[in-house]
């Protein structure tokens, strides 16, 4: 009987060989043809953005382009051309916005860590309550700001903008300052709906609160009477729920 069925496994192994390979094969061509409906995947939604050039005020329709993850994936303007750097975008009807390029997150209170967020990364503030949505990663975090690793940051809190260590401006929470070449002075106060141009050649500009002291001029922040000096995105770990 043992032989008989040894036989048989002889004489089918040329045929069960080739039906496991195939067999093999389709599974693996179903599981990539599925990644790539999901890479591929468009979702494309009109969405009422604006944003502050030159302190200027320009509204406009965005077209706001989802994978079936809901990661943003592209942002282009509708009849109007934009070009995209690290100024913000705000969505039009809520405290929500999206950067266009990588930025840093820095945690002042958290012995001055600093991660990258990605490209297309969103602030949300939903009754104060502070998230950051980071790729398809979503969590609630608190006190930070962001910076772009050159001139731009950008505070969630209540902050004082301060030149010569003179009280400036009191910027309301989701507002934005730049420092551009430390010779111009931009920013945008999000409550007032308010942004101004500036000169500040030679002068120290810094934003203060509570729990956050940055000095835009230098590039360094407090933590615990130390001073961090502020880092690029592409040096930095991604922000995730764990940290």
């Amino acid at each position: 009987m043992g032989n008989k069925i040894k036989k048989i496994f002889q004489e089918k192994y040329k045929i069960f060989i080739p039906i496991i390979v195939v067999f093999g094969l389709l599974i693996t061509l179903y599981f990539l043809y599925r990644e790539y409906q999901y890479d591929n995947y468009r979702d494309k939604r009109d969405t009422l953005v604006y944003q502050y050039f030159g302190g200027i005020k320009t509204e406009y329709t965005a077209v706001i382009t989802y994978d079936m993850k809901e990661k943003i994936v592209d942002i282009k303007a509708k009849d109007k051309k934009i070009d995209y750097d690290s100024t913000p975008i705000y969505y039009k009807d809520r405290l929500e916005v999206i950067f266009p390029q990588e930025m840093i997150v820095a945690f002042p209170l958290r012995e001055g860590s600093q991660y990258r967020i990605y490209k297309y990364a969103s602030y949300i503030n939903d009754d104060s309550i502070h998230s950051i949505k980071n790729g398809t990663d979503s969590s609630f975090y608190e006190y930070f700001f962001m910076y772009d690793g050159e001139d731009l940051f950008f505070f969630p809190y209540d902050a004082n903008l301060l030149i010569n260590d003179v009280l400036y401006k009191e910027l309301s929470g989701g507002s934005y300052v730049s420092v551009v070449g430390n010779n111009t002075l931009v920013y945008y106060d999000y409550a007032n709906d308010f942004s101004e141009v500036i000169e500040v050649e030679g002068k120290n500009v810094s934003v203060t609160s509570e729990y956050i002291n940055v000095n835009l001029t230098e590039r360094y922040f407090m933590s615990f009477n130390d001073k961090v000096l502020l880092s690029k995105p592409y040096n930095l770990s991604v922000l995730y729920k764990s940290n």
